[in-house]
């Protein structure tokens, strides 16, 4: 069966590795860091600490993909949640109405999901880490036709360098990628790169969830209202009864990392809701900032040649701005991908099919972001225009029309096409909507 290496031990990386292992003897995955021995921030991952989001789609492939891991989330008191029921939203429209939408995902942190997941893989004979090791190049054929193997050097220490082959690689290794350096080192194109940068910075705060506090949500999300707002943030309870709290803010409005400036910054939202909710909680970390947000494609699919037995997905291809919390959940239909292509012996396929996976999340955080006045990158034409205003109106209906809601949490959830939301019957609500009534 061969082998395979999966460059990266981040979530894509991750999940890469799972499906590999179902066509390949050995996978080994390289991890420039050193794995803590439990759910703990590592230096890889920068963005550990901050409010990560499970899409109810990126929930049902995990589960696929290992089974019964949803279970060890419930038995680790991770919150289950519907979305609409347990979830409250403020938006363009006020508050949307509680409501049962029969969609369901966990509220996690970013480490406790990765170490279940990285437990999974640690248990399958068929998977071995390589950890503290960096790429610094891909191993080719003479003809340099097909990539067999990556150049590897461990980091600190001895510096030893080796070659260490294999029959199928996939570069999972996030926004700083060097697939580009190495494509043109072995004689290929480096990709077209489209970058679109609203600028967005955020900062996020752990609390201990106050005495007493008593709503009926369990996560929280009060939205920004471009373009006179450019502030939102999200309170979302994760496993041990914790409050992770990240604000937001675009066009480098960028929230604070000293108290007083975050306590400022959060009542300064569209509603006070997460103010309210955090000034009598009990903080149990730092306020960590984070502002490399930029939206990333690159175009590996309009390469004219391509090795054979290569591979790019995750960050490393397409990297969004984080605040939509899309990365897990895109990742993980690509790693669909990926299985899919290999199941059907179409592994030349495979970035067209990535690209495929990635255009309509690429949409819907670019159109979100280009409604920002400060937002750089090719300038959007009429139809995103048209767009934004037809999801303005939307976004008000919701706080009157169930049906409405329901469909826009499971287009939200990336469990429906966006397409969805543009059916006869939703379309005549919105034309005829009058404008005047829009908060």
């Amino acid at each position: 069966m061969g082998s395979a290496i999966v460059i990266g031990g981040s979530m894509a990386g991750l999940l890469a590795a799972r499906v590999l292992t179902d066509f390949y003897e050995t996978v080994t995955v390289i991890e420039r860091d050193r794995f803590p021995d439990g759910p703990e921030d590592r230096a890889g991952v920068p963005q550990a600490r901050h409010l990560h989001v499970l899409l109810a789609r990126g929930h049902q492939i995990i589960e696929s993909l290992f089974p019964g891991l949803d279970a060890e989330l419930d038995a680790a008191g991770v919150p289950r949640v519907e979305l609409g029921y347990d979830t409250t939203i403020y938006g363009r429209g006020g508050w949307v109405p509680r409501f049962h939408s029969g969609v369901y995902t966990r509220s996690v942190s970013r480490v406790l999901l990765e170490y279940a997941v990285r437990c999974r893989l640690l248990a399958n004979p068929r998977v071995q880490f390589m950890e503290g090791w960096q790429v610094n190049g891909l191993a080719t054929d003479a003809d340099r036709m097909r990539v067999t193997g990556v150049l590897a050097q461990a980091r600190g220490g001895s510096r030893e360098q080796r070659t260490v082959e294999a029959d199928f690689v996939v570069d999972a290794s996030g926004r700083t990628s060097h697939a580009p350096e190495w494509l043109k080192a072995t004689g290929y194109d480096a990709p077209e790169e489209t970058v679109v940068n609203a600028f967005l910075g955020y900062a996020t705060r752990w609390y201990n969830k106050a005495p007493n506090f008593n709503q009926f949500w369990k996560d929280l999300l009060i939205a920004s209202l471009p373009p006179k707002n450019p502030r939102g943030g999200a309170l979302w309870e994760v496993e041990g009864g914790r409050w992770v709290v990240t604000l937001a803010g675009v066009n480098r409005d960028y929230p604070p990392t000293d108290e007083a400036g975050f306590m400022d910054f959060a009542r300064s939202l569209p509603h006070s809701a997460i103010y309210d909710a955090i000034r009598d909680a009990e903080p149990i970390s730092d306020i960590s900032g984070y502002q490399r947000t930029e939206n990333r494609l690159r175009h590996y699919e309009r390469l004219a040649r391509w090795p054979q037995g290569f591979a790019v997905l995750g960050d490393a291809v397409c990297a969004f701005n984080p605040v939509y919390g899309q990365g897990i959940t895109t990742a993980a239909l690509q790693v669909e991908a990926l299985q899919a292509a290999l199941r059907e012996g179409a592994a030349g396929d495979i970035q067209k099919r990535i690209a495929r996976v990635n255009q309509t999340t690429w949409l819907m955080a670019t159109g979100e972001d280009y409604r920002y006045p400060g937002t750089e990158g090719p300038r959007p034409g009429w139809s995103t225009r048209l767009m934004h205003r037809y999801i303005d109106r939307v976004q008000v209906l919701l706080c009157s029309d169930t049906d409405l809601a329901q469909t826009f949490t499971e287009v939200s959830s990336l469990m429906t096409p966006p397409t969805a939301l543009f059916k006869p019957a939703y379309a005549w609500k919105v034309l005829t909507f009058r404008p005047q009534q829009t908060a």
